[in-house]
């Protein structure tokens, strides 16, 4: 009979004794506190078994090498979360790696692979995302007026940049080979000792290491959900060269040869890269998948007949002036390299002299410049709240005096553009700027400048039709508003989701063939519906946050290669699949990665690659070289009918 008592802890950390049964519920406690440890609070205990294993429940998609299956769900385990199970001891962990590279190894060897990679994906500096602080009046997470104002005529302006390379690293401290393998067949007689039914049921995941390649990471067991048995094995085969390539082919043959092999290509084309100021940037990728029925080639090149899967992640849009109108007490973010007031003051009295002429209208058409685009442009440039008051009191006091001349758009729902039309008609009452009023009026100048270039830009550059989109910018306003948001936010949070479709539907702009760039109106017009309707539905909610996520499949033939297939792909995957009859027999993939996220096997990987010869200046790496960069591991499932 199974003995019941209570945990204990030792050295704070809960302990599982024989006869004692590990509930779901402790592992998902304990990943509750190691999300709050981020976050800034004590780090929690580990969950331990026999005092020496720590057990984590982790979801099978994080879990590195695996997470590289082009569909997990295929791997046809019972749950898509996995008990992981490695050394509590980050200390012992890495001593006994250290000790580890010193078999391998005796030369040093720098991270080149690191190295080559942010050579590759350095963007150009007038691209780079700038996350300043002092960005301006109407500052975003992406995107800045700035770059709308100097690349008026281009699509640079809608950028999404990465910064410097900073690899984070999966958590893990691996046994050593033999421990994994003991503690492998002990679990399969005594887990139920220790693991209550939901747990016990769950696929377990041993991490090991061992000094020679190849080397095993990972060894998995489980049952499928047609409660099959399962085992698997991750081997990490080194760097890429002409020994690991016949370690794959060996490997390949004693498994059985395949009759088709599926590979996958992922090309980072912006890159997703946290950093302190933007812990969730944004991200392109292009994910590109082939079959072939030929032998298994390492780096194969996809061909035309190669799905291309776009991911587009704009992560968040923050609009600097609509905080403060929610939190009076925030302060306002003005450039930090403002113009001095003397010269901003010189261009609002030119500005009024150009007004003042019967044939300088500024809005002849609805692509021109109104003259409350020329106020923002002169106003947003201020150093403080104080000098805009001021720079704005000398254009309404030429309003006070009927010197503007210049109309307004019908569609301009501005303060300002009311005050312009009453300056016409005799109406005109001269308000009082206080230091909310000020920043309400430049929200709205602001955001109707902003409104006016996407607006522009959707038509002339993606050839979407321009009464449509206003009708489209119209109905989310007016959903907001029905949520109960006040006009004046709804008229700038309504702008967020157009801008964000702007911003995807031109990155794939960049990335289609000239003749195939007629597909982007209805391109445009899915990812329209899509963010609108999110941020409706959020609204609605009472959440503030949306993510703005799309993706889109196209054939490799649409697609220009030159804009993204200049570098190399960051994940590279071959996937084979064995039957006998009707049943699976076993899963393979191989994996060529430029940067493996488990610090232990990078390392390792690094201590065998070989040195790069300095070179002369503008001369590449050999091709050679290059696969050098490429850690290779194998990965196998293999299936046991039920009994």
């Amino acid at each position: 009979m199974r003995r019941l008592v209570k945990y204990w802890r030792l050295n704070q950390s809960i302990i599982i004794p024989t006869g004692m049964s590990l509930k779901i519920e402790d592992l998902q406690t304990y990943n509750l506190a190691v999300n709050k440890a981020k976050e800034g609070e004590e780090k929690p205990a580990p969950v331990l078994l026999l005092n020496k294993y720590r057990i984590r429940l982790i979801p099978i998609s994080s879990l590195p090498f695996v997470s590289n299956y082009s569909n997990i769900s295929q791997l046809g385990f019972n749950s898509d979360d996995v008990i992981v199970i490695d050394s509590p001891n980050e200390l012992a962990e890495k001593q006994k790696t250290s000790n580890l590279f010193c078999n391998t190894s005796k030369k040093k060897s720098t991270s080149v692979e690191q190295e080559t990679e942010q050579m590759e994906t350095d963007e150009p500096e007038e691209d780079k995302e700038n996350i300043d602080a002092h960005d301006g009046p109407l500052a975003t997470s992406f995107l800045t007026l700035d770059k709308l104002q100097k690349n008026a005529d281009t699509l640079n302006d809608m950028e999404i940049a990465g910064l410097d390379c900073e690899v984070h690293f999966f958590d893990v401290n691996p046994l050593l080979f033999t421990d994994g393998v003991s503690l492998q067949r002990f679990l399969r007689i005594e887990s139920s000792n220790y693991f209550s039914p939901p747990v016990d049921k769950l696929p377990v995941w041993i991490s090991t290491i061992s000094p020679n390649f190849p080397l095993v990471c990972w060894l998995a067991c489980g049952k499928t959900s047609k409660n099959a048995q399962v085992s698997g094995t991750t081997r990490i085969l080194g760097f890429f060269d002409e020994s690991s390539q016949k370690t794959v082919k060996q490997i390949q043959e004693a498994c059985g040869a395949a009759q088709v092999n599926r590979y996958r290509s992922v090309y980072d084309v912006i890159r997703k890269i946290p950093t302190t100021t933007r812990p969730a940037p944004g991200e392109v990728i292009v994910d590109m998948r082939w079959n072939t029925k030929s032998s298994l080639v390492l780096l194969e090149q996809p061909d035309n007949a190669a799905d291309c899967t776009i991911r587009i992640d704009l992560a968040f849009f923050v609009l600097n002036l609509a905080e403060v109108l929610a939190i009076p007490d925030n302060e306002v973010t003005f450039p930090s390299e403002w113009t001095k007031f003397e010269d901003l003051v010189q261009e609002m009295n030119e500005l009024v002299d150009a007004c003042s002429k019967e044939d300088n209208v500024f809005a002849s058409n609805e692509k021109s410049e109104q003259v409350t685009d020329k106020v923002w442009n002169i106003v947003r440039k201020c150093a403080d709240v104080k000098h805009a008051t001021m720079i704005l009191k000398n254009f309404l006091q030429a309003l006070t005096y009927g010197k503007i001349k210049s109309h307004v758009q019908e569609g301009n729902k501005s303060h300002l553009a009311s005050l312009i039309r009453a300056s016409k008609t005799g109406d005109f009452r001269m308000p009082i700027l206080e230091r909310l009023s000020t920043i309400e009026m430049m929200m709205e100048i602001g955001v109707e400048s902003l409104r006016e270039r996407i607006v522009n830009k959707f038509t002339s550059t993606l050839q979407f039709p321009r009464d449509e989109l206003i009708y489209i910018l119209e109905t989310c306003q007016n959903d907001l508003s029905s949520t109960g948001e006040e006009a004046l936010n709804t008229s700038a949070v309504s702008l967020l989701p157009i801008t964000m479709a702007l911003a995807t539907v031109t990155q794939i702009f960049r990335l289609l063939n000239e003749k195939d760039q007629v597909i982007l109106p209805d391109l445009a017009r899915r990812v329209l519906t899509k963010f609108t309707s999110a941020m409706v539905e959020k609204a609605k909610k009472g959440e503030t946050e949306t993510d703005y996520i799309f993706e889109t499949t196209l054939p490799l033939l649409r697609m220009s290669k030159d804009t993204f297939m200049y570098k190399r792909p960051r994940i590279w995957t071959c996937e084979n699949t064995n039957t006998v009859g009707a049943n699976v027999q076993t899963r393979m993939m191989t994996t060529l990665e430029l940067e493996p996220s488990v610090e232990h096997i990078s390392r390792m990987v690094n201590a065998n690659r070989p040195l790069r010869e300095l070179k002369e200046e503008n001369v590449k790496p050999t091709e050679e070289e290059l696969r050098a960069d490429y850690t290779v591991s194998h990965t196998v499932f293999s299936y046991l009918p039920k009994p």
